[in-house]
């Protein structure tokens, strides 16, 4: 009995063996003829982590055309991962992943920041479509700004192919500091991170800005002519923000050209005597690890890179990426990078701030109205020369103690803050 009872064990043991092989033979070959899986616009997913998709890039008028998907099946066992000491993939990616870049050729005495631009407001965590990169060489007071696409297409550190303003929100600074050494060789050491609205008091704080609109925008912002605008927070913001279509080279022209107006106007009149009072009361909405006392005594670089011609401004651009379709339900469009392309506008923005040049007269000029501006929020109180000691006579004389008159300073406190509403103004 013992024997039949264990002759069926095996049979039936048999029975589910050959089963399971049937079934993973099925879902093999289903791998095989179908591509499925559901996929998001922000966190784009393939059903097969060997399935990658190689694009073929097809030119198009100022880089619009799209590279067509071909797929590319490819082993597991011929599948190499490329993310070196990087840490790997935890998601499939719609892509093949890159191989990590080299480290840029970069003088230890080059600082590195970079500036973000959120497209949400605190407490939330949004995308930064803002990304640009800031090299500062403090010796020679020159500087170079390179502004990247928020659509780059790149490998985020411990997740997987991804744009690159959603790094910031997937894991904080430290996996966008990955996410650049990973993609660009470069690890930034300081960065900044402000919201809409943050932007919006900055501009209001320094009454306005001048800004040259070079083609009439008729249909955004509540229409802009062409010519020389003057520009408050809402207006400034909605300029640096909204984008056509996929147009985001054009987009950032306008953020670099608001940030050299911004920078210019900071500069001159002493205006950089208010820094410890602005970063008071934008300490709790903008986020950085720069301290005040680090950003005070950049001031006198600040003053040299306000020079003529000290700042260089740069722009991975047209000629730098492609237009790319990423395969799915979703039909989300995003740029595919050109390693070397990108490498060469980085490299060519760090060998610009390795020449050095003579400073100009105009430096003079800044450091005395800053040092006028700081004398004048100085009050001197004269120091009260003592009077001799009275002699006591027999009959007091009652006298009133005069009430001491000094000077008080005025102190304007900053006024409460209001957010007009989220939003581009219409």
């Amino acid at each position: 009995m013992i024997k039949a009872q264990a002759k069926r064990h095996q049979t039936i043991l048999g029975v589910l063996v050959i089963l399971l092989i049937t079934l993973l033979g099925s879902m093999l070959q289903g791998c095989q003829l179908e591509n499925s899986g559901e996929q998001s616009d922000l966190f784009q997913k393939t059903s097969s982590f060997g399935s990658t998709s190689t694009p073929s890039q097809t030119a198009g008028s100022m880089g619009t055309g799209l590279a067509e998907n071909t797929p590319t099946r490819i082993s597991a066992d011929d599948y190499h991962p490329a993310w070196a000491t990087f840490p790997p993939p935890s998601e499939d990616a719609a892509i093949t992943i890159p191989e990590p870049q080299e480290k840029l050729d970069i003088s230890d005495e080059i600082m590195v920041w970079v500036l973000l631009g959120s497209d949400t407001e605190p407490p939330f965590t949004g995308r930064t479509p803002s990304i640009h990169l800031l090299f500062i060489h403090p010796r020679f007071s020159k500087a170079s700004l390179v502004s990247i696409p928020g659509d780059l297409y790149v490998y985020i550190p411990g997740f997987t192919m991804q744009r690159l303003d959603t790094a910031y929100p997937i894991g904080g600074i430290e996996t966008l500091r990955d996410t650049f050494a990973y993609n660009f060789g470069v690890r930034p050491s300081r960065f900044v991170l402000a919201h809409p609205g943050d932007f919006q008091w900055l501009v209001d704080d320094i009454s306005s800005i001048e800004v040259t609109v070079f083609y009439p925008l008729p249909h955004v912002c509540g229409g802009i002519r062409a010519g020389l605008v003057e520009m408050d927070g809402a207006l400034a913001l909605c300029y640096a923000s909204f984008r056509n279509g996929m147009d985001e080279i054009d987009r950032m022209h306008r953020q670099q050209q608001l940030i050299r107006l911004i920078f210019d106007k900071f500069s001159r009149d002493g205006n950089l005597v208010y820094l410890p009072l602005l970063y008071a009361n934008y300490q709790g909405w903008v986020k950085t690890d720069l301290a005040l006392e680090e950003l005070i005594g950049h001031i006198p670089l600040a003053l040299r890179l306000a020079d003529t011609d000290r700042i260089g401004y740069y722009m991975i651009g047209w000629e730098q990426i492609s237009l790319w379709e990423v395969p799915g339900y979703s039909q989300a469009q995003v740029f595919l990078p050109d390693q070397d392309a990108v490498r060469a506008v980085f490299q060519q923005a760090i060998d610009a701030i390795m020449i050095p040049e003579p400073l100009t007269s105009h430096v003079q000029t800044l450091e005395a109205q800053l040092t006028a501006a700081y004398q004048a929020t100085i009050e001197i109180v004269p120091t009260p020369t003592p009077s001799p000691t009275p002699s006591p006579s027999e009959t007091p004389i009652q006298t009133e103690t005069p009430s001491p008159e000094g000077t008080t300073i005025d102190i304007e406190s900053s006024p409460t803050r209001t957010l007009t509403p989220y939003g581009y103004p219409p």
